[in-house]
């Protein structure tokens, strides 16, 4: 049944572009130098066919991932927030502490909730590259998960401090958040939090994601760092 819906589709690409009257004009001018393409080298079509058979396969993979991760992401109360915590216009945040990228993101996402009073932020930790700094019993991801858990009133400055320090976190920038922040305490992880940082990675790979950060906004999955101005109209748009 989906061979016979993807070839209908590709044999479709090949009608003139009257039929095309939903898409933009920029659309429209792409799928017509596509449809240019096809004609010009069939015999590429085979393998176009078996790349839209994996990407349909694909879609529909992480639409049953997004359905069955629902409660883990938007209802568990292991994820750290920021923003409104009431807010009904929702976030999630796949990011990491030692990602270039989040970092320079969560500028951005501190300006969206200084701006927006409803937006409610869910941070969903991973760590890629450090599963244990060396010398300590844990990761930035699993601290700042433990601070939100048992202080956290201590989250936002522990998480903002964390954020701020360039590179990859060690047991000296570890500690010396704790000390400022009063979080020495948290620097032994637990199992409750190595639990959920592990179904944070299970998540992740799940619903097909590659890289940090990514969000999900609406139903609408942004990978990679996304500049304010454009952040802020997806935003607007979505919500």
């Amino acid at each position: 049944m989906k061979k016979h819906i993807i070839s209908t589709l590709i044999i479709g690409s090949l009608m003139s572009a009257s039929a095309f009257a939903e898409l933009n004009k920029e659309q429209t001018q792409q799928l017509e130098e596509i449809n240019q393409f096809l004609k010009d080298n069939p015999a590429t079509i085979s393998g176009l066919h078996t790349s839209l058979q994996r990407y349909v396969a694909g879609q529909e993979q992480a639409k049953k991932a997004q359905e069955t991760s629902h409660d883990w992401l938007y209802n568990n109360d292991a994820h750290p927030v920021s923003g409104n915590p009431k807010g009904k216009s929702i976030i999630i945040n796949f990011t990491d502490y030692n990602c270039p990228y989040c970092k320079r993101l969560e500028k951005g996402l501190s300006q969206l909730t200084a701006e927006n009073s409803d937006i409610k932020i869910i941070n969903v930790f991973l760590s890629f590259k450090q599963q244990q700094v060396n010398g300590l019993d844990t990761n930035a991801a699993l601290y700042s998960m433990k601070v939100w858990k048992e202080q956290p009133e201590k989250f936002q400055e522990v998480s903002r401090l964390l954020m701020a320090k360039s590179g990859s976190h060690t047991k000296n920038s570890l500690q010396a958040v704790a000390k400022r922040t009063g979080t020495e305490d948290q620097l032994n992880t637990t199992a409750e939090q190595n639990q959920t940082l592990m179904t944070n990675h299970q998540t992740f790979s799940a619903l097909g994601l590659t890289g940090t950060p990514t969000l999900m906004i609406d139903g609408q999955v942004l990978p990679g760092y996304v500049p304010y101005d454009r952040l802020k109209d997806i935003v607007d748009d979505a919500f």
